[in-house]
């Protein structure tokens, strides 16, 4: 039976000596010996979990530091330096090779380019009757089809729908009392793109809904030398045409003057000179020149100008990452020093004063720092020493030298190399293809369908025989593979026996699975090779080695914030448990204690009973 244990009621019996507050006096000296010295320390365990946390969090970036220096990739960035008449413009990859170049502009590539008369307005119409007129360009013909109503505006959008896109057909506001111009042009530059109109003068099974003739584009202001146009000629899609060509503007009439549209540019070709070669592009924009080098040609040189390129080691970023590791190792070691200390006339220490894990932190890394390499080297060479607070300190002047007059001894002092094994599967068959080939092939957890049939066709529906069959079945499930989407590093091929090769690169490992009957086909087998990637050189290399065996996965750091974590939930599932315990000791107490407070109040009730009794007695014998 549940006892009321409210504190208004508790101690009224005993006079208040069996009362709450008693009760918890008793229970606040429990909690001070049994639950504080938990909670002390689950608060120094999260102390400890934040402060490695920036411990860790320095090193992390300490570690960027250290491999931005130790990776191949910084030593691979370039600086192009250009001088002269600064007619090209140049940009370059990382690894391309240090070289001097030099670069004549004769001629930049353009576009084919036309304006029409003015009009009053985008909607005005610009035919008096139903039209069909051609336009070539890069060798392919296409046929626009208008009509009385077709406006300025509409017809610039039949133009860029008929020619997708190839030619750009637009209108501009250029002023005054006819504003409108519309601009027809070649979308890509180069001598290929020049742009050519013809009428349509017969052949409606061709595309075309309507015929023209040789005057019917002067609706737009454009006037053709009737001499040189060509009958008799068709179109790629059957219409029979007349090819022609624009008037000079000096062979223009007086008349036709006054509403006459122009060639504003005409489509031709790049023209240049790289080191006295005469080089030849569609583009103004280079890329197909000198792998990793970007060239853009701005303007035409005068005689006798030329820019001259200088590609070299970019080394502006190099210095940069190491002023950003000589300052991230400086906020490293302050942080650990700041958590290490101990004050012996206070008695205050560090939140990490004593523990290993963090006290050998700074021994590990001195010890790298202070290493000569191989070739008898030290950090000193290059400018950076350890001063007597055991931070370090950087000399630019003597960096800069190094880089500058001792490039080779720099790379080779900090950086590493990276070595990849790479591994090869050979079927141990040659691939049989007289019958079908159909099965899946995975590589790597890609899964690839194999689908080559026995009777092999090509893309116009002919079935192959004889060498030709094998050649595209082998070119089929070369392709199969190749294609597969999420397989990269691994390609295949076939040796002079016929037997499929399957190759890794960067180190990638192969793995191969599937039905063991289908794979017997292909000559293979399920299987799995490792390849290997590994880093070797560079003095760095054993502080990068020596970090990640602090904060790498299985880093000495990495483990005791484990234990830190563990640590934190073992304290407070004690203490929960403990004040738990204490909770239900004191609601047990106080139940007791009620009870025993009504059994007081009764006896203290009955005492009163006799003692009152006791004194009628004494009372009446007077």
């Amino acid at each position: 039976m549940a006892i009321n244990t409210e504190k208004s009621q508790l101690g009224v019996g005993s006079g208040n000596i069996l009362s709450w507050d008693t009760i918890d006096k008793l229970k606040e000296a429990d909690t001070k010996a049994m639950v504080k010295p938990l909670e002390t320390k689950i608060q120094d365990n999260l102390t400890k979990q934040k402060d490695l946390t920036a411990i860790t969090t320095l090193l992390s970036t300490f570690k960027g530091s250290v491999s931005n220096l130790t990776g191949d990739n910084t030593y691979l960035k370039r600086d192009a330096n250009a001088t002269g008449s600064n007619s090209v413009s140049v940009s370059v990859s990382a690894g391309v090779a240090e070289q001097n170049m030099n670069l004549s502009v004769q001629q930049l590539a353009s576009q084919d380019s036309f304006q029409s008369k003015t009009f009053g307005s985008r909607t005005e119409s610009v035919f008096d009757t139903d039209v069909s007129f051609g336009i070539s360009i890069g060798g392919k013909d296409y046929v626009i089809n208008a009509d009385s109503t077709t406006t300025l505006e509409q017809l610039a959008e039949k133009i860029n729908e008929a020619t997708e896109g190839k030619v750009q057909a637009k209108i501009l506001n250029v002023g005054g009392d006819e504003p409108f111009r519309m601009i027809i042009q070649s979308a890509q530059t180069g001598e290929a793109n020049k742009i050519d109109f013809y009428s349509i003068t017969g052949g409606n099974n061709g595309n075309a809904s309507h015929t023209s003739t040789d005057s019917t584009l002067e609706a737009l202001g454009f006037y053709f030398d009737k001499a040189s146009n060509t009958n008799g000629s068709k179109d790629s899609h059957g219409n029979d045409i007349m090819r022609l060509t624009l008037k000079q503007p000096d062979k223009l009439s007086e008349e036709e003057k006054k509403n006459a549209g122009s060639q504003i540019s005409t489509a031709q070709d790049a023209k240049f000179k790289y080191n006295g070669i005469d080089i030849t592009r569609s583009s103004n924009t280079i890329d197909d020149l000198i792998l990793g080098v970007n060239l853009t040609l701005n303007k035409v040189d005068k005689d006798g100008e030329t820019t001259n390129v200088n590609i070299t080691q970019s080394t502006e970023g190099i210095i940069e990452d190491i002023k950003a590791m000589v300052e991230s190792y400086n906020s490293l070691m302050n942080n650990i020093n700041e958590a290490t200390k101990y004050d012996s006339e206070t008695g205050l220490a560090g939140t990490f004063q004593g523990v290993r894990e963090i006290t050998s932190i700074t021994t590990e890394l001195n010890k790298i720092i202070n290493g000569v390499s191989k070739d008898g080297k030290s950090l000193a060479d290059f400018g950076i020493t350890l001063t007597k607070d055991g931070l370090l300190t950087l000399d630019s002047s003597i960096l800069n030298d190094m880089i500058n007059t001792k490039f080779d001894e720099f790379k080779n002092f900090f950086s590493s190399e990276t070595k990849f094994t790479n591994v090869t599967a050979v079927g141990d068959k040659k691939i049989e293809w007289n019958d079908e080939l159909k099965g899946k092939l995975t590589i790597n957890g890609v899964e690839i369908d194999i689908n080559i049939e026995k009777d092999f066709k090509d893309k116009d529906g002919k079935t192959l025989t004889n060498g030709e069959a094998e050649k595209a079945k082998k070119n089929a499930l070369l392709k199969a593979i190749a294609n597969a989407s999420g397989l990269s590093d691994i390609s295949a091929s076939f040796d002079k026996d016929g037997k499929l090769v399957l190759k890794g690169s960067g180190g990638t490992d192969i793995e191969i699975k599937g039905d063991s009957n289908f794979l017997t086909k292909l000559g293979l087998k399920e299987q799995k090779l490792d390849g290997k990637t590994e880093i070797i050189g560079g003095f760095f290399k054993g502080l990068n080695d020596t970090l990640n065996g602090l904060i790498g996965s299985e880093g000495s750091l990495t483990a005791y914030e484990e234990s830190l974590t563990s640590s934190h939930k073992s304290l407070t599932a004690s203490k929960e448990q403990r004040q738990k315990e204490l909770d239900a000791k004191y609601t047990t107490m106080a139940e007791k204690w009620s009870q025993y407070d009504t059994i007081i109040a009764k006896l203290e009730a009955q005492m009163n009973t006799v003692n009152s009794m006791i004194e009628a007695a004494n009372n009446a014998n007077k």
